[in-house]
């Protein structure tokens, strides 16, 4: 298990302190977050194809409190995002072993996925992460880390958050977020 360094620990802090003022201005209908993910303690296993959020290919009592969560599980799964330590369990089939902020990442990234698992809904935050269908999603993983840190994708995806915010609901028939037109939030 690799230790959170002092810096990375006062980094994810004031992430999360940004992350939590932003809530404590959003609408008081929101219940507030329940703290971190238990993401190193992981219990399930999920399939090589599917997204977090189906059931039927990935059974997970943390994805289920994700869902759960609506809306307000994405600031806490973006605070944990440069959490470098390993996940002791394997979380995908046929996948190494991963870190808890990866982790993160790959759950807030299915769901962005539409129920055909082939379009996001939400803008891309790095175009170089799409990879030839034929190559085994864990290799494009490997390849994109390669390029990106966890907290390069951490400030992308706080980015986001800021700028969608009030525009992301939960698509239950669909099991995964999208963005509201302008025209839909105003009618809200």
């Amino acid at each position: 298990m690799v230790p959170m360094t002092t810096a990375t620990l006062a980094a994810s802090a004031a992430v999360v302190a940004v992350l939590l003022s932003a809530a404590a201005q959003a609408p008081t209908q929101q219940r507030p977050p329940r703290g971190a993910y238990p993401l190193t303690d992981w219990q399930g296993r999920c399939g090589a194809k599917g997204r977090f959020q189906d059931r039927e290919y990935c059974t997970s009592s943390v994805v289920d409190r994700v869902v759960a969560d609506g809306p307000r599980a994405i600031p806490l799964l973006i605070s944990q995002m440069t959490d470098e330590r390993v996940v002791p369990k394997t979380v995908l089939d046929h996948w190494p072993r991963i870190r808890a902020g990866e982790l993160a990442v790959l759950i807030l990234e299915d769901l962005f996925l539409d129920d055909t698992w082939q379009q996001r809904t939400m803008p891309e935050l790095f175009p170089d992460r799409r990879c030839d269908p034929a190559t085994p999603a864990s290799v494009c993983w490997v390849r994109f880390r390669a390029k990106h840190s966890l907290a390069e994708i951490q400030a992308r995806w706080l980015g986001f958050w800021r700028t969608y915010e009030a525009r992301i609901h939960w698509d239950e028939h669909a099991r995964c977020f999208r963005l509201r037109t302008e025209r839909q939030q105003r009618q809200q």
